[in-house]
């Protein structure tokens, strides 16, 4: 184990390499290596501890309904892998994780990642700044990318998200949908006018519609 390298690690900022080779010896770990194009990762797997690119490089990517492949990103050395997965109700990985070339990924299960944590507060604080970090990012991401849809586009979103099957519920008032989209309630009222016109939305009572699409 190079534990000079894994001083420049996220997970283990601000520690000294002797105190790294201490702490390691308390715990179990497993170092797996991977051939080029070997799945280290599936869509669905469950994430039982913190997995940790130590040399190589590994695709991030998802497959569509369409069938074609969507590359969400590329994890490289000293990359933490699904680290908001590790702990919560949904332990499921999101996307299949792909080696790119011989790769090596350090694995330390619940278990003992837990005992790392009470060996050294300062490696639970690393890991909680590396999640609050990539949620952050994410937030920002996504406000911009939905900042930039069109009414019709956010519409859309918010129809997909509340439908089920051919039946939509808008569980929020124009008002208040208008203030989520950061658009006028009269501009907002007049794209729902033209789903009805359109026939993509049949009114079937109060705030519920049915849906052609």
């Amino acid at each position: 184990m190079n534990f000079s390298f894994l001083k420049k690690i996220t997970l283990f900022k601000d520690i000294e390499e002797s105190e790294i080779k201490e702490i390691f010896k308390a715990i179990s770990f497993d170092i797996k290596k991977f051939e080029k194009d070997d799945i280290v990762f599936f869509r669905g797997d469950t994430l039982d501890g913190i997995s940790i690119v130590i040399n190589g490089n590994l695709s991030a990517e998802m497959l569509k309904d369409t069938g074609d492949v969507q590359k969400i990103e590329n994890l490289s050395t000293g990359d933490l892998i699904a680290s908001a997965f590790i702990f919560g109700e949904n332990n499921i990985i999101p996307v299949d994780l792909i080696a790119l070339e011989k790769t090596e990924v350090l694995h330390i299960d619940k278990r003992n990642l837990l005992k790392l944590f009470n060996l050294k507060e300062t490696i639970l604080i690393n890991f909680l700044n590396e999640i609050s970090d990539k949620t952050q990012f994410l937030s920002n991401k996504v406000w911009k990318s939905f900042n930039s849809k069109t009414i019709r586009e956010k519409m859309l979103d918010y129809i997909e998200q509340n439908k089920i099957e051919d039946k939509v519920l808008f569980k929020h008032s124009i008002k208040e949908l208008s203030e989520m989209f950061g658009v006028s309630r009269p501009s907002l009222s007049r794209v729902i006018s033209e789903f009805v016109e359109e026939g993509i939305l049949e009114r079937d009572g109060k705030n519920r519609f049915k849906l052609n699409l």
